[in-house]
C-alpha cells in the first residue's frame, strides 16, 4: 500500500495561517513584544517538515532553542534552503491571515494577534498528525520569544538577516 502525502493541504493559505496564529500566540506567552515577522518564515518550515518531526520528541515550552538545536544537530542541515523555498507559503498564510484578522502586522514588522480568534474546537477535528504539528509550532514559539533578539536567533540557527 502507497502512501499518499498532500503537499497541498500542508501548504494550504488557511492551515499555515492558524499554524502561525498558533506560533504568534506562544511567542507572547513568553515574551512583551510580538515576533518580528522575519521569524515566521523560520517557525512554519520547522514546524511542516515532516523530517524534523522526531527533533520535537521529548522536547516541552521549556526546552529552549538551543538544546532544541544542540539535541538535533540535523535541523540545520539544509535550513536556509527550507526556510528560502517555503518563502511564498508563508508570505501567503500571512496574508490569508491578515486578511481573515487573525494576525496584523504593526509599523515595526512585528506580527501580533487580530481581532480575530481561531475556533477552540479546531485541534479536536484534525488528525493526531495534524495536532502534533501545532504543538510543534507552539513550542518554537515559546522558545524563540525567550532566545533573545531575531538577529540572535538566526545567529543560532545559522542563517543571515
Amino acid at each position: 500500500m502507497a502512501i499518499a502525502h498532500d503537499i497541498f493541504a500542508e501548504t494550504n493559505p488557511a492551515y499555515c495561517a492558524a499554524l502561525l496564529t498558533t506560533f504568534v500566540g506562544a511567542y507572547r506567552s513568553r515574551s512583551d513584544m510580538s515576533p518580528d515577522i522575519t521569524l515566521c518564515y523560520a517557525a512554519l518550515p520547522l514546524a511542516l517538515s515532516g523530517d524534523l518531526a522526531s527533533s520535537f520528541d521529548r522536547t516541552d515550552r521549556r526546552t529552549g532553542l538551543l538544546e532544541w538545536l544542540h539535541r538535533s544537530p540535523i535541523i540545520q542541515i539544509r535550513l536556509a534552503a527550507r526556510v528560502n523555498g517555503s518563502m511564498d507559503i508563508v508570505t501567503e498564510a500571512i496574508r490569508f491571515a491578515c486578511f481573515n484578522k487573525l494576525l496584523v502586522i504593526d509599523d515595526d514588522g512585528r506580527i501580533a494577534r487580530g481581532g480575530a480568534r481561531l475556533p477552540t474546537s479546531l485541534t479536536k477535528q484534525l488528525s493526531e498528525d495534524t495536532r502534533q504539528i501545532f504543538k510543534n509550532i507552539d513550542r518554537p514559539g515559546c522558545w524563540l520569544a525567550l532566545a533573545g533578539s531575531t538577529r540572535t536567533v538566526f545567529d543560532m540557527m545559522g542563517l543571515e538577516l
